[in-house]
């Protein structure tokens, strides 16, 4: 690997490559948008590796298309074990000096790779950054935007390190020593953060640099909340950085596991998952202070049905007023 270029006069940056591992598995529908994210950004050296599942959805058909049109882009489809086995195989082919992993369903926003890239450069010290996000339908229309805290273990076990995996950025030498993606945790993404976050210092960019997709079909979804939130536990019990940790950051990563209840619940009672809350609040209190408050009431029992009677209520104001 190449070391990392010089700043230039005019704050433009040179020589470090970037290098984009995609995960592919029968998403036809949405690959081409996510390529086109890459491939159009205005930054080069360049490298893209897709690797497919062996997906029988016309993938390999666009991948061949991009790769007679698109020199940088490399890949492979063949039948894997999941996600992780994926990005593994990805991480082992990179060349380049800085990292990112976006989903074929995902999409990076325009010329967003220059920045990256001068905070690394003008950051030896940093070897993570990340930026926010905005979240949008299988259409592509926003939904919402989200920006993401200033990074403390307090910001980031305070959101139970739901990170942007579209909005990351690495450098390949972390990678290389915490290794690849642990496939045994369904949230293997959050786990590798977590081990790349011990090692190095992080910088957050304060702008959104891409667009994470959501609907029914994907991978993160209300009926694998359980099993989500389950993996979580045993990731922060399991880690042996966390074991090493000070008592302050073993605190706050305990707590970041009752924390997690209110984003993947493993139950539908309210009342209990208004309990781990508290447990979190008495472990890590000022963890209020990077979540929205939406999320904190959408909890309270009983909030959902005075919320929907206010809704009804203005409805039918509103068409009283209409017929006068």
């Amino acid at each position: 690997m190449s070391a990392m270029p010089e700043r230039l006069p005019g704050g433009a940056a040179s020589g470090a490559k970037i290098s984009v591992v995609v995960p592919s598995f029968n998403h036809a529908e949405f690959l081409p948008d996510a390529l086109d994210s890459i491939f159009q950004q205005n930054y080069r050296p360049l490298q893209v590796i897709v690797i497919d599942g062996g997906s029988k959805d016309g993938t390999v058909d666009i991948l061949r298309d991009y790769a007679e049109r698109y020199a940088e882009l490399e890949w492979v489809s063949e039948p894997d074990s999941g996600p992780a086995d994926a990005v593994n195989k990805g991480l082992a082919r990179v060349s380049g000096d800085i990292v990112g992993i976006q989903s074929s369903d995902d999409l990076y926003h325009k010329d967003v790779f220059p920045d990256v890239i001068a905070a690394f450069v003008d950051n030896d010290d940093v070897g993570f950054v990340y930026g926010d996000v905005d979240g949008i339908d299988k259409a592509g229309t926003l939904l919402y935007r989200r920006k993401i805290p200033e990074f403390s273990w307090e910001s980031f076990f305070g959101v139970s390190l739901a990170i942007p995996q579209s909005s990351i950025f690495f450098r390949a030498a972390i990678a290389q020593e915490v290794g690849g993606w642990n496939g045994d945790y369904y949230s293997c993404d959050i786990d590798y953060w977590m081990r790349i976050l011990f090692r190095t210092r992080a910088l957050h960019l304060r702008k959104s640099l891409s667009s994470w997709r959501r609907y029914p079909e994907q991978r993160t979804r209300p009926d694998v909340a359980a099993k989500l939130w389950g993996d979580y536990w045993s990731m922060i019990d399991n880690s042996p950085d966390v074991a090493a940790a000070s008592l302050r950051v073993r605190r706050l990563a305990h707590a970041s596991k009752y924390i997690l209840a209110m984003r993947f619940p493993p139950t539908r009672s309210k009342f209990v998952v208004c309990g781990y809350l508290m447990i979190g609040f008495l472990l890590h209190p000022t963890f209020v202070r990077y979540n929205p408050w939406g999320i904190y009431m959408r909890w309270v029992p009983g909030f959902s049905s005075f919320r929907r009677a206010v809704l009804h209520a203005k409805q039918r104001l509103g068409g009283v007023a209409a017929r006068k």
